[in-house]
């Protein structure tokens, strides 16, 4: 069956690895997707689906002749597992980044899909979003070198529809018959194939009604006229003008001196964790840590509504449109980034985008040292306050703002990683991480704070746990009784183990006054005012 869009040879192509449709999941998949698009999309869809797919690399790096026929499809569909990323892998080799390298020239003509008019990877949407034709179903959490081997190689985040269950120890495909409620991720089956089917009538809309602009109007239109009467309505014309330039003469400085009406923007924000796109694939935390400082500069204008961290990180990883992280978050426009770092060097790429249309507000890459990352991070915010035209006083300056030991640094930024994201271990691993970086460098009162509240959490008992570490926190209140994060924990402990409501509120009212857009004590006091039922204020 012939394509729907003249000049490809399939709609659809699935790319998969043998071993991962040993159970039929890849079967059952295309079966499945099959069904939901007959219900979507009103002509048949074509699909390729090899049921025997090689497993093994060609005795030439070339594609095979046979294969880039096939390849000449409008929406190419890997489904990503642990094992699906192995340069060894056929599936990877010879038809990802071959589709991919084809898909790229094509929109530069140069590619065998030419029939295709030179569509490229990348497509305009009818609501001006872009999207790609690479169309990700990802069946395992990946490992970040893998999932950073696909960054590179498509040149940005990767966004793909997820079928995966999650439980305690468990990352395999989604089933039909998996319970949503046990799953962690909370998806249903067949929700997620209809966001395929979807997806992909919008891809397959798209290429057959593709985003033009106008066309130009042009002066070789000779239109049929009666010659008396263009005469009669030149005539007109010639004292009609006239009159025109003399009313407006009189009357553009009554009009010009009038208000001018702006339009109104939307000066909503949601940061979302920078990718990590290093060679080592370790800087994960870094990019994590880019984003929060960025949200906590950000804060400081009382013209912005940002969205919180964790909101924004729920999002990390997965792939959702933009429109519809803007939906759910509740906010007209998105900054996203990546990260890439080697040795002292760093590069960082940050996006800002309007959610409702797709469209880039601005972006910028920076080629710094390690050492000027908060110059940068403010350098973002700022730009990101100026085209949302917005205003904030001079930033709080945080406790990771001040001249550090780089390694001790590093340890802490992976300490605060942990303990931030809380998955299994993570709190001993941040533990390890606080304990050497106070080793290297004992003159911090953040990192002993931290470490206090990551030992009582650890311990299970908040009253366990602070008759063993309270000596850690009365640390950090010597080194800086000054620090607002250190007194939030010690107010916590007003709350929690001296069971002094009304003290522990009064000093988060006193410290907003010090501070009254500082994150960390929001984060706190939000608690304690929910705790004595001031639920506008929390």
């Amino acid at each position: 069956m012939p394509s729907i869009v003249p000049g490809f040879e399939y709609d659809i192509f699935i790319s998969y690895r043998h071993n991962d449709n040993r159970s039929s999941w890849v079967t059952e998949f295309v079966k499945a997707l099959q069904e939901e698009l007959a219900a979507t999309i009103k002509e048949p869809v074509s699909v390729y689906f090899d049921t025997n797919p090689h497993d093994g690399l060609l005795e030439t790096h070339n594609v095979d002749k046979s294969l880039e026929g096939k390849l000449k499809c409008l929406i190419f569909i890997p489904i990503l597992s642990q094992t699906y990323c192995d340069p060894k892998s056929f599936a990877w080799q010879h038809e990802f980044c071959a589709f991919n390298k084809l898909a790229n020239d094509d929109g530069a003509g140069e590619s065998p899909l030419r029939g295709s008019g030179g569509v490229g990877r990348d497509i305009k949407l009818s609501n001006g979003n872009v999207t790609s034709r690479i169309l990700p179903i990802k069946i395992h959490d990946l490992d970040a070198e893998d999932k950073s081997t696909i960054e590179n190689e498509i040149g940005g985040v990767l966004r793909s529809i997820e079928f995966i269950f999650k439980s305690a120890g468990v990352n395999r495909p989604l089933t039909p018959t998996d319970n949503p409620d046990k799953n962690q991720n909370k998806t249903f089956y067949r929700d997620q194939i209809n966001k395929v089917a979807n997806a992909i009538k919008e891809i397959i809309h798209a290429l057959k009604n593709p985003v033009t602009q106008s066309p130009p109007s042009t002066n070789n239109y000779q239109p049929t006229t009666n010659p008396t009467k263009s005469k009669t309505k030149f005539i007109l014309a010639g004292a009609i003008i006239p009159l025109l330039i003399i009313a407006g003469y009189f009357l553009y400085p009554k009009f010009s001196s009038l208000p001018k009406q702006e339009v109104a923007i939307d000066k909503s924000i949601a940061v979302l964790p920078f990718v990590d796109m290093s060679s080592a694939h370790d800087q994960e935390y870094f990019g994590d840590g880019v984003s929060e400082e960025i949200i906590n500069v950000l804060v400081q204008s009382e013209d912005l509504k940002v969205i919180s961290r964790s909101s924004s990180f729920q999002f990390k990883g997965k792939y959702e449109d933009l429109k519809k992280i803007g939906q759910m978050l509740g906010v007209a426009n998105i900054l996203e980034g990546s990260i890439r770092k080697s040795g002292d060097k760093i590069r960082i790429t940050a996006q800002l985008i309007n959610t409702a249309n797709g469209i880039h507000l601005w972006s910028k890459t920076f080629d710094r040292s390690v050492k000027d990352i908060f110059a940068v991070q403010d350098e973002i915010a700022k730009t990101v306050a100026e085209e949302l035209k917005a205003t904030f006083k001079e930033p709080v300056h945080y406790a990771t703002d001040e001249n550090w030991n780089e390694e001790a640094k590093k340890e802490y930024q992976l300490g605060r990683y942990f303990f931030e994201r809380r998955a299994d271990n993570d709190m001993s691993r941040s533990i390890e991480h606080f304990k050497k970086s106070i080793q290297l460098d004992s003159s911090k009162a953040i990192v002993f704070a931290l470490l206090y509240q990551a030992l009582v959490n650890e311990s299970g008992s908040y009253t366990a746990g602070d008759s063993l570490y309270y000596p850690i926190l009365k640390k950090a209140l010597e080194v800086d009784p000054t620090q607002l994060e250190v007194l939030a924990f010690s107010a916590n402990r007003l709350l929690y183990i001296e069971k002094d409501l009304e003290k522990a509120l009064q000093k988060f009212e006193h410290y907003l006054k010090i501070a009254p857009r500082h994150v960390f004590l929001l984060r706190n006091a939000g608690r304690v005012f929910s705790m004595v039922g001031k639920s506008e204020e929390a």
